[in-house]
């Protein structure tokens, strides 16, 4: 979450979770909280900033990058 990478979209995260082959169920598992919060995340992101930490790592984890400046988008580094 430094050097322009952070989830500030919704539309990010449902890209991310995409690339990273998870559904919402599965994300869901990996962070502990049921799919329907990530449902719910993928229309309005997370203000939190411990929740979307544990997003970022999970889908970081599978090889996933977030990108926020200059630009916001998700790339598969695998």
């Amino acid at each position: 979450m430094q050097d322009g990478r952070d989830l500030v979209s919704c539309r990010q995260l449902k890209a991310a979770r995409a690339l990273a082959g998870l559904t919402q169920r599965g994300l869901g598992q990996l962070i502990g909280v049921d799919e329907r919060q990530i449902r719910f995340w993928e229309r309005r992101i997370p203000t939190s900033v411990k929740k979307r930490a544990a997003i970022i790592t999970a889908l970081e984890a599978r090889g996933v990058m977030f990108l926020s400046n200059p630009s916001i988008g998700v790339f598969l580094i695998r």
